[in-house]
């Protein structure tokens, strides 16, 4: 043995007997990826507690308050107008909708190298009336108009030309992309499948093929099984931090029912899935002094036939932690706590003490 790699062999042994957890590698049974889990990089739980940013005050100065003088949606662009939100396209918009979007020409674009294609779909934003409203303590009413809104905008892309996905998504916090405190969610409608979904559809598809089984409905029932991981459930839905996390406290909600689009849900299914993310959201701004977040829904594509083989869910990504090299080189994400951990501090449901100085 050289005098390198025996010095690095004195130096686990060590590490192992002061009771350091090596690093461990876990696999995503949906995507495949894999995940390091680094634990002993962040050990407390208080390095996980955020500070509080100050939010602006409603006022002439916001653009969604509707009847401030400076607002950028009058009543004639409003669509989908409910009791507690209100829906308007995007004023920058990633995707357009286009009348035109059904003519290949307008379609795919080429040239003898590249391939690109015009952006077309659709980039709404859900507006919540009320600007002093927050995430964490969203109303039943105003939970259930948002997805009921995200299930009008599926039915509406699903037979529009070329249009093949519908994402909902919501950022919570500047950290996490929000930058306008008036809470809002935003659903983007594409004529791509994107990369992740493309490849849990291609993952699950093949494990599908080798098990004849629905890798969703399986993660399922192993979490309940093992029940180290869920934080909450009811008679419609399961919320668990997830095996093979990329994002501390990463959480995913997935509906006990085998449904592979999110316009599938029927009957009281809306209403637990507004109960359950009143818990999680409620819970997270507990435990973590309401961190940034982001949220969305994976779905299988909008003129895709009911699939065996994919589940809809919705995935819940706080951002605590920032990529470095590594992790932008390789694809490989570095966790630094595990969701066994993380799932304890959710279940107890106390506000982690903060001992270290938040930067």
């Amino acid at each position: 043995m050289s005098y390198y790699f025996e010095v690095k062999f004195r130096y686990r042994v060590i590490f192992e007997q002061e009771g350091g957890r090596l690093p461990q590698l876990r696999q995503s049974i949906i995507t495949g990826d894999w995940v390091v889990f680094a634990p002993e990089r962040a050990k407390r739980p208080s390095d996980y507690v955020w500070k509080a940013h100050q939010k602006q005050e409603k006022g002439d100065g916001c653009p969604f308050c509707i009847e401030s003088k400076t607002s950028s949606y009058p009543e004639r662009v409003r669509t989908l107008d409910k009791e507690t939100t209100y829906t308007v396209p995007n004023k920058f918009p990633a995707f357009i909708e286009d009348p035109r979007m059904c003519d290949p020409k307008r379609y795919k674009i080429e040239d003898e190298f590249y391939s690109m294609r015009s952006s077309l779909g659709g980039h709404d934003v859900v507006v919540v009336r009320d600007h002093d409203q927050d995430l964490p303590r969203f109303t039943e009413a105003i939970w259930d108009d948002i997805l009921e809104t995200f299930t009008d905008q599926y039915k509406h892309f699903k037979d529009m030309c070329n249009v093949e996905y519908v994402m909902p998504i919501y950022n919570h916090g500047p950290e996490a992309a929000a930058s306008i405190d008036h809470p809002h969610a935003q659903i983007f409608s594409s004529i791509i499948i994107p990369n992740i979904v493309a490849r849990e559809i291609s993952y699950t598809k093949q494990r599908h093929d080798d098990r004849k089984e629905c890798s969703f409905c399986e993660l399922i029932e192993h979490e309940k099984e093992q029940n180290l991981r869920i934080i909450f459930e009811n008679d419609d839905f399961v919320a668990f931090t997830f095996y093979a996390a990329r994002f501390p406290f990463e959480i995913w909600i997935l509906p006990k029912k085998h449904q592979s689009h999110f316009t599938d849900m029927k009957g009281n299914d809306r209403g637990n899935l507004v109960k359950i993310c009143r818990q999680i959201f409620n819970r997270l701004d507990v435990v973590l002094n309401d961190p940034p977040l982001n949220f969305f829904i994976h779905s299988a594509p909008v003129k895709e036939r009911p699939m065996v083989s994919y589940h809809w869910h919705m995935e819940v990504a706080p951002r605590l932690t920032n990529y470095g090299g590594y992790e932008m080189g390789s694809g490989v994400i570095i966790d630094i706590i595990n969701p066994e951990s993380a799932a304890d501090y959710l279940r107890m449901g106390q506000k982690v003490k903060n001992s270290a100085k938040q930067t």
